[in-house]
């Protein structure tokens, strides 16, 4: 029986990128994939700002930047091809660049892949199904046998168990380890079918098309966006009383573009019917069992957050991970990880509904008065994107949100604001208030392994103003800033940073127990 720190089962972007994290850490890890390679064609199509900063710390940023495309302006039309609303995308993220961008997945998938090739500590198990899992006192033991490709089925005469201190499922919708893990699924209604079109054009310029855009049309909602540099993709709704079935051929396919593009205009590279759901799950972990990305929660696509969601888990798991591996935390501290990721992703999933809610609208009369609302503006402020409301932040100001991220100079020298904390936690301070430290403070910075980043005079120089934004919108002089790049809490006074320190210091030494919550605690400012 081979033995491992970590069994990761799902070799998708949120496996990848958690079995990477664990190997830059030092631990073992298992990935157990049924297909001898990722899904060679295209499905997720959009990543945001803080899913890039997460490329560009761990040295991605170059490579996933070349097959990526910066978004300009996402735009919801209605029939007559009129603006309802108009979302700026090209306007400056608080982590740097844009807020979103547009890709092809297998090529991102093939980035990943590379990436993993050969780094200490990783074993891949493709071409291999994870029959069960079975928790006990002493580890987790995962069966998994040979899968056949050709006939689809597992080689049960050559079944063998890994052994692991943790397994972690990223195996989708319907995931294995969620079943083991006995976890309920909350549906919020959501429940619609649309025909999934990714085309390759042979001439992107004379394309006529809108940059990227959803047409509110109730005689058939589609979205029409750029999937990477040279593909496109459409997406067709499928109205109540149609046969999905109807739809599943290339036929209907080419039918269905024809207003923008001929079969001799572009290559067809998938069409597929889709089912979008709204689920979450409440049991993220039981005991030495854990689930993430699509097996802990599905969204419509409307905000382009299903893979970033994944990967915002795997990021947060893995340093808590790592932290109970090496015994700096008790296991407890993974409670943290549903109480953190669970309202936060139930308030995007939320929000997906909202901009479904505007697109899918296939009766005439219902189309037209969402449109005359929109005309008269009589509907509320977009609502903000979600901070961390529960787990590890502390309960003082500017505990929860993304921190802004930047280049700092010094001496001549300029540096990303990630290269200089790593992933681990950091103190963002002032100069003066650093100062102003007492001895009990700085025994708690060093005992606790934290990266101290000066801002001002005699520190460093904040080239874009974000991070002195941040501080001044607050009011605090500093703020203790996790490894996944949110704020566990700020201070006004050089006097308070000892008391948080404590807090942090406590509170990681003994873990906290939380449970699901239905809905999102309310975010402290």
């Amino acid at each position: 029986m081979q033995s491992f720190d970590v069994v990761i089962i799902g070799f998708g972007p949120t496996g990848k990128l958690l079995a990477r994290q664990l190997s830059d850490f030092g631990h073992s890890v298992a990935i157990v994939e049924r297909w001898p390679a990722a899904y060679p064609l295209p499905r997720a199509i959009g990543y945001d700002h803080e899913i890039r900063r997460m490329f560009h710390a761990l040295g991605l940023g170059p490579a996933v930047d070349a097959i990526s495309r910066p978004m300009h302006h996402y735009v919801q039309y209605n029939a007559d091809w009129k603006v309802l609303i108009e979302f700026d995308e090209s306007r400056p993220s608080i982590s740097g660049g844009r807020n979103g961008y547009l890709f092809n997945q297998p090529e991102l998938e093939r980035i990943l892949e590379r990436d993993l090739e050969g780094r200490p500590g990783v074993t891949p198990f493709l071409s291999h199904e994870a029959l069960g899992v079975t928790d006990a006192p002493a580890g987790v033991e995962v069966r998994v046998a040979p899968f056949d490709t050709t006939a689809r089925r597992p080689d049960l005469a050559r079944t063998e168990t890994l052994a692991a201190r943790y397994v972690v499922g990223c195996d989708g919708a319907n995931s294995l380890v969620r079943k083991a893990i006995g976890s309920e699924q909350i549906d919020h209604g959501f429940d619609a079918q649309w025909l999934v079109v990714d085309v390759l054009p042979h001439d992107l310029s004379n394309l006529p098309v809108p940059d990227a855009a959803q047409w509110c049309n109730p005689e058939r909602p589609t979205t029409i966006v750029p999937s990477g540099v040279s593909n496109r993709r459409w997406e067709f709704m499928i109205k109540p009383g149609e046969c999905a079935d109807d739809f599943a051929c290339a036929e209907m396919a080419w039918r269905l573009l024809s207003p923008w593009m001929k079969p001799g205009e572009g290559t067809l590279v998938r069409h597929a019917v889709y089912r979008f759901r709204s689920l979450l799950a409440c049991g993220w972990r039981r005991g030495r069992l854990l689930i993430a990305g699509d097996a802990a929660h599905l969204m419509p696509p409307f905000m382009g957050q299903g893979m970033c969601s994944g990967l915002r888990d795997a990021w947060n798991l893995g340093w808590k991970l790592d932290r109970v591996l090496t015994g700096a935390s008790p296991d407890r501290l993974l409670d943290d990880y549903e109480a953190e990721r669970g309202p936060h992703v139930d308030s995007i999933i939320k929000l997906s509904m909202e901009m479904g809610k505007v697109v899918c609208v296939p009766d005439a009369e219902a189309a037209k008065a969402r449109d005359d609302a929109f005309f008269s503006r009589q509907l509320p402020p977009p609502p903000v994107f979600p901070a961390l409301a529960g787990g590890l932040v502390a309960d003082v100001p500017a505990a929860g949100p993304l921190l802004p991220h930047d280049e700092l100079e010094r001496e001549g020298r300029s540096d990303r604001l990630d290269t200089l904390t790593g992933r681990s936690f950091s103190l963002l301070i002032e100069t003066d208030a650093l100062d102003e430290l007492s001895a009990r403070s700085r025994a708690l910075i060093e005992a606790l392994d934290i990266a101290v980043v000066p801002i001002g005079l005699r520190g460093y120089r904040d080239l874009d103003g974000r991070l002195g934004e941040f501080l001044a919108a607050h009011r605090i002089r500093a703020v203790i800033a996790r490894p996944d790049f949110y704020a566990f809490g700020g201070v006004r006074s050089p006097g308070e940073i000892e008391r948080l320190l404590r807090d942090l210091s406590e509170r990681l030494a003994a873990g906290t127990s939380t449970r699901c919550h239905d809905e999102p605690a309310q975010v402290r400012t």
